[in-house]
């Protein structure tokens, strides 16, 4: 008995130590680090969520982002997803973004289970779009370098720190922005010697001004609702529009040499906050049996994950983490049922739009369009470790668990189909994998390492063996 267990544990540390890789796409997302009571902080008052009937507010509570476990949770979450880093909303030197970000993310123990790189809120530092000021750019990025740019975490391209500069459609279109560009890149070179990545926001519409994404080392499209939902909303027509605007701006920047970063967004409602925007709902509104999440789901899979591009490190944005004020937030909600109604006379809210308390809905999404199916320990393998996750929360149910392979809300036997055609249906993988259960009797391995079975049928056989004494 002792030969078989230890020879099972040898066929499980080969497998183990082959098991696949994860592959493709480099996931960020738009993270906002602005929430709680201190100076400069945003409450969740003016939310959507906080006006449904029930409300819908974050698995969290009214959070601190400054508070270490809401960081954590945060990053977990990320982990969850298969997110690789955040572009974090960065407003100057001297905003509460910024001390939140230097002084409690990059700070907290957690900080290295990810990578970050800033988001240059433009429209906070430029000034306005007819009569822009460039004098805070070459400050700003000093101050970057000094900061962030040496961080070990900091995400880096080819050696390379990455920023993401929002707006730049509406701000580099003259030759003084341009000049200011250049001259930004000469005085980081010669004082830090650093050419940063700068992404430029310059994608909205098929019509790409190569000349200003020229400036950029990768191009994206920040404003995904503005692109193709606010005039399509959420309907199959959005999302071929959208293939069709990512087409083209990939074709001319990589024409260019330059890369480009494909976005999505689970949907868009800023009644909140302000009004005059008609929303974009989190289901497709012209499938009358669409359920939540679908758009989402179909905008990764039918035109985001496609449209990576290995010029720009195979990187896909997410808009956004947590950007509750326009409800684009991909993070955790409270389970709550599906509604259309709100503390308003009219639901001026919601729309007439349903919405649901999620749970992990949207980071389960990502991550099934983007990670390794069956990587249920988020080790970027699949291999005997993630049955035992399955076998262990296989009686479970709920939203967000993490064996969920298929998505379905539900750890179950298609969980288990969805890892064993990722580990491999051979039966050495098969028996490796059962040998790795903790309490397989002397039947199970002779069945195993003699006849060869799958990894079902053996244990349907111990199951019977050990019924028949």
């Amino acid at each position: 008995m002792c030969n078989h267990r230890i020879l099972g544990v040898l066929v499980l540390a080969v497998i183990l130590s082959t098991g696949v890789c994860a592959e493709g796409a480099n996931v960020g997302v738009y993270y906002y680090p602005w929430y709680g009571g201190f100076s400069g902080g945003h409450d969740f008052t003016s939310t959507l969520r906080a006006h449904l009937s029930p409300p819908q507010p974050p698995a969290l509570g009214s959070y601190s982002s400054r508070d270490s476990a809401t960081i954590a949770s945060h990053i977990d979450q990320s982990l969850q997803a298969n997110v690789d880093f955040w572009a974090v909303s960065w407003w100057g030197p001297n905003s509460a973004e910024n001390r939140t970000f230097r002084d409690y993310i990059l700070a907290n123990p957690r900080a290295s289970d990810l990578k970050y790189a800033v988001h240059y809120e433009s429209t906070g530092r430029l000034g306005s779009f007819d009569s822009p000021s460039f004098g805070n750019l070459i400050p700003d990025f000093r101050y970057l370098a000094n900061t962030y740019f040496q961080n070990p975490n900091y995400l880096k391209i080819n050696g390379r720190p990455v920023v993401f500069m929002y707006v730049t459609r509406a701000y580099f279109n003259t030759g003084e922005s341009r000049t200011a560009v250049a001259n930004l890149r000469a005085a980081m070179q010669s004082e830090f010697g650093i050419n940063p990545y700068i992404v430029g926001d310059d994608v909205f519409g098929s019509n790409i001004d190569v000349q200003r994404a020229q400036l950029w080392d990768a191009i994206t499209d920040f404003d995904v609702y503005g692109t193709v939902m606010q005039s399509a909303n959420s309907t199959a027509a959005a999302l071929n529009n959208l293939a069709g605007v990512y087409d083209s701006a990939r074709n001319a920047a990589n024409a260019s040499n330059i890369g480009f970063i494909p976005t999505a967004s689970p949907g868009f409602n800023d009644a909140g906050v302000r009004s005059g925007h008609p929303a974009a709902p989190r289901y497709m509104t012209d499938d009358p049996i669409s359920t939540e999440g679908l758009l989402f789901k179909r905008m990764l899979n039918e035109v985001v994950v496609p449209r990576v591009d290995p010029k720009a490190d195979d990187i896909l944005m997410i808009n956004s983490f947590n950007e509750w004020h326009e409800d684009t937030q991909i993070e955790r909600t409270i389970i709550a049922p599906r509604t259309n109604n709100d503390d308003s006379a009219n639901r001026a809210y919601s729309q007439g739009y349903y919405y649901t308390g999620y749970g992990d809905l949207y980071l389960n999404i990502l991550r099934g369009a983007t990670a390794t199916l069956g990587d249920y320990n988020f080790d970027g393998k699949v291999d005997a470790a993630d049955y035992l996750v399955w076998r262990k929360t296989r009686r479970q149910a709920g939203l967000g668990l993490a064996a969920d392979g298929n998505a379905n809300n539900l750890i179950d036997a298609g969980d288990y189909t969805v890892w064993r055609t990722q580990f491999g249906a051979t039966s050495a993988n098969a028996a490796a994998a059962a040998a790795a259960v903790p309490e397989p009797g002397t039947e199970l391995m002779i069945l195993l390492l003699l006849g060869g079975w799958n990894l079902r049928g053996a244990i349907e056989r111990r199951n019977l063996l050990t019924l028949s004494g």
